[in-house]
């Protein structure tokens, strides 16, 4: 397994923030909508022991992760985590084999993202249906200062996964229970047509 490392910052600015990496020198690896089944045991035991099983297509192409804390603590600023990721070649047959294996889906969720590589780091400016976050993965001293780079507020991150940030904005907002997170119809075909005129 890889080990990475990564920090959300709140509440952010996607434009200026693109157009702060593109002064800077980033390089843009695309912008394109992500749509993800995370499973689980009809127990829910992977989400207790902190594993994430997530099945992601994007851009035509599917791929499936294993994400799970270190064995080991790891004392960091950063969320850490071991990955195992492998692209698939069909999105369907590997959810049913999931199914057929006794896993369920335990939610889903969508969101456009806009990948930049810059000061050695993965910077992802990614738009969900509750806000807009940026998200820096690197090593322990890099991610700090790329974030300064970028004038992001160190007050302003989380460790959280999307999908916990997801129930406390449902929560805050009174809204009822949900742990799916997707566009509208409508809001999915403005970011579908957009992403074809770029």
């Amino acid at each position: 397994m890889t080990l990475e490392c990564e920090l959300k910052y709140l509440d952010a600015d996607l434009a200026k923030l693109s157009d702060r990496l593109k002064a800077a020198g980033g390089e843009c690896l695309g912008r394109y909508f992500e749509s993800n089944i995370v499973f689980d045991l009809p127990d829910r035991s992977l989400k207790e022991a902190g594993v994430l099983l997530r099945l992601r297509e994007k851009q035509g192409k599917a791929v499936l992760t294993v994400k799970r804390p270190p064995e080991k603590p790891i004392p960091s600023a950063l969320k850490v985590f071991e990955e195992i990721e492998s692209g698939v070649d069909d999105f369907d047959a590997v959810k049913g084999a999931l199914e057929v294996l006794g896993f369920v889906v335990a939610f889903s969720y969508e969101k456009v993202r806009e990948k930049w590589r810059f000061m050695e780091c993965a910077v992802c400016l990614d738009h969900l249906p509750f806000g807009n976050y940026a998200e820096i993965e690197g090593a322990e001293a890099t991610v700090p200062v790329c974030a300064v780079k970028l004038g992001l507020d160190s007050n302003a991150t989380t460790k959280k996964t999307y999908h916990a940030l997801n129930i406390e904005y449902r929560s805050e907002k009174g809204l009822p229970p949900d742990e799916s997170f997707v566009f509208s119809e409508d809001e999915k075909h403005r970011i579908q047509n957009d992403l074809e005129k770029e």
